[in-house]
């Protein structure tokens, strides 16, 4: 009894360590000008919890195993008293600690995909702000023909699984391939961007362990990378201040390697990123004769339809069918493709 009582004393004790832990987790740290400053409040919060070679969720502040499941249960939930339009332009917040596998992230970014939501935030460190939060935006990008992906890329591996079954392999803790809410929404007509294309001129840079990245079959410095991008940005667009047509769209996609540590992708991330805003402060310039963060909304929105903030990190199985089935003839909408 004497013992009971003890754990019930400690027990008040173990839950303020844990929530003092869950408070001072290591967010990736990066020095930017381009981080979002602002907390959008509405949004929905998931953390990933990493620890001892083990991921969990806390969602809604409570404690969660790493699933699918149990990240659409808290968002069906929190977005039940929404339309689907609406709660599909919701944001969503992630926070993970610095040293995670990417892995994990990468099985979120697809959840969310299936999901039918189209942004992320992911939260960070600035190295000049580093006990205040900011948020790095990301696209999420469509893909409508995932069953379909899986059975193409098991039967490219020779094996027989079912599209969950492929689909579990590269993401594990996966349940399903489309939700309910989300398998009959179409994108809009009236609200066609560039993300909505099918791509078909792709750069790849390849995220490996040990902190290498290659890029264009050579090891690059991430300081550097983002130089690189820029001069591709302006190879590829030929410094036009005219909005771009879809067969010159660039996506730049990330290839990772399971174990790449969640810092080293935020690295990468924020390169690409930042070349696409450095390329759009020559535009700027150029035109305007003024900083692109200077600029109205219509003529910042001007500039950025002229080169495309297009960044994807697609999976092998999507990758695949994307290059050998849908990157052929003339740009598609995933809008158009049955």
């Amino acid at each position: 009894m004497k013992q009971l009582s003890h754990l019930f004393y400690l027990l008040p004790q173990l839950l303020l360590v844990s929530f003092c832990s869950a408070q001072t987790m290591e967010l990736p740290k990066i020095s930017s000008q381009y981080l979002t400053q602002g907390n959008d409040y509405g949004a929905a919060l998931v953390i990933v919890d990493y620890d001892y070679k083990k991921a969990s969720l806390i969602l809604g502040g409570k404690p969660f195993e790493f699933s699918q499941k149990n990240l659409y249960d808290y968002l069906d939930e929190r977005y039940k008293k929404l339309n689907q339009e609406i709660s599909k332009q919701a944001n969503i917040k992630i926070e993970a600690p610095k040293y995670m596998p990417v892995s994990y992230l990468q099985d979120i970014y697809a959840w969310i995909q299936i999901y039918g939501n189209q942004y992320l935030h992911l939260a960070m460190y600035e190295s000049m702000s580093p006990d205040k939060k900011q948020y790095l935006p990301l696209d999420v990008l469509p893909f409508n023909r995932l069953e379909e992906a899986c059975g193409y890329y098991a039967k490219k591996s020779g094996k027989s699984n079912t599209a969950i079954g492929t689909f579990t392999e590269v993401h594990p803790n996966s349940q399903l391939l489309t939700t309910d809410n989300s398998k009959d929404i179409q994108l809009s007509k009236k609200d066609i961007r560039p993300k909505h294309y099918i791509p078909q001129k792709m750069l790849h840079i390849d995220l490996k362990e040990k902190n290498e990245v290659i890029f264009k079959k050579q090891q690059v410095n991430t300081m550097v990378l983002g130089s690189m991008i820029q001069n591709e940005l302006m190879e590829n667009y030929n410094s036009s201040y005219n909005k771009t047509s879809p067969e010159k769209h660039l996506w730049l996609n990330l290839r990772m390697e399971k174990k790449v540590p969640y810092q080293q992708y935020a690295e990468v991330l924020l390169a690409l990123q930042e070349a696409f805003h450095l390329y759009w402060e020559e535009l700027a310039y150029n035109k305007y004769q003024k900083a692109y963060l200077e600029l109205d909304v219509q003529q910042q929105w001007n500039i950025r339809q002229a080169a495309p903030k297009l960044i994807s990190q697609y999976d092998q199985i999507e990758l695949q069918f994307i290059q050998d089935k849908l990157s052929e003839g003339s740009p598609q909408l995933w809008f158009d493709v049955k």
